[in-house]
């Protein structure tokens, strides 16, 4: 009976060692699954970090590229606030100037005509009048012609040539109306060449050989400038007094009260 128990107690501690055994195995073979599993997870986390960590430096990277961008930007505005600032600036100041310019063109456009009212001055390059015949260059010279010609040549400087042009006038045409004004321009060449003397004599003539033309007063007040500067104030005093007597309503009379301080 106790052999039989026995052998049932042995009988029974192999199949609970054979169970144990099992369960041993079947734990083992889950530890090793698991190990795997987690070997897996951590190699796939570690991937994962990599990915999200290179990503991450991208993002980093054009964030300062975007950073780097907006300062630019930021400092082209600052230049392009300034530089509107200081155009605005030189729009104003350029304004002003161009205002304060066109006054002084006015002004001198004012003078240049009190100026060219008592010594007579003729622009050469004057339009012709409306419905004028344009001139045949094989025409014979004219009066008017020989003096436009002198008077062109005059204005250019070219005083030898303009000297002889109103020399032609005065002798080929003595009555012609252009003969008083081409005897008045030899004396402003004599003037203009500082020969006053000269200049005094080419005025007189014409005062006594044109009494009735218009530059009769013009005459008279360069000449009285010319005794002047040649240090003459009497002889001065005396011609421009009589330019006062004889044609007080002229604009040589103003320059010439001016001038004797009345």
């Amino acid at each position: 009976m106790k052999l039989k128990a026995i052998a049932c107690l042995l009988v029974g501690l192999s199949v609970s060692g054979c169970a144990l055994q099992k369960d041993y195995v079947a734990l083992q073979g889950r530890l090793t699954t698991l190990e795997d599993e987690l070997r897996q997870s951590r190699t796939l986390s570690q991937g994962v970090e990599e990915k999200v960590t290179s990503k991450n430096a991208r993002l980093i990277n054009r964030m300062e590229g975007l950073d780097e961008e907006l300062r630019t930007l930021r400092g082209e505005l600052e230049e392009s606030l300034h530089h509107s600032t200081q155009l605005s600036t030189n729009n104003t100041d350029m304004s002003q100037a161009l205002g304060e310019l066109r006054a002084s063109v006015e002004e001198l456009s004012r003078k240049l005509s009190r100026l060219e009212a008592f010594t007579g001055y003729e622009p050469s390059d004057a339009p012709p009048p409306a419905g004028a015949v344009p001139l045949d260059p094989t025409a014979k010279p004219t009066a008017k012609s020989t003096y436009m010609d002198a008077k062109k040549a005059f204005d250019a400087g070219k005083m030898d040539e303009a000297k002889t042009g109103f020399a032609s006038v005065v002798e080929t045409f003595p009555t012609s109306d252009s003969a008083d004004n081409a005897q008045f321009w030899i004396g402003e060449i004599y003037y203009r060449e500082k020969w006053y003397q000269k200049a005094i004599l080419e005025y007189q003539k014409v005062i006594e050989n044109y009494p009735n033309g218009n530059k009769v007063p013009a005459a008279y007040l360069k000449q009285g400038l010319a005794f002047e500067t040649l240090g003459e104030t009497e002889n001065a005093h005396l011609i421009l007094g009589e330019l006062l007597r004889k044609y007080p309503d002229t604009a040589e009379a103003s320059i010439a009260r001016k001038k004797l301080g009345q």
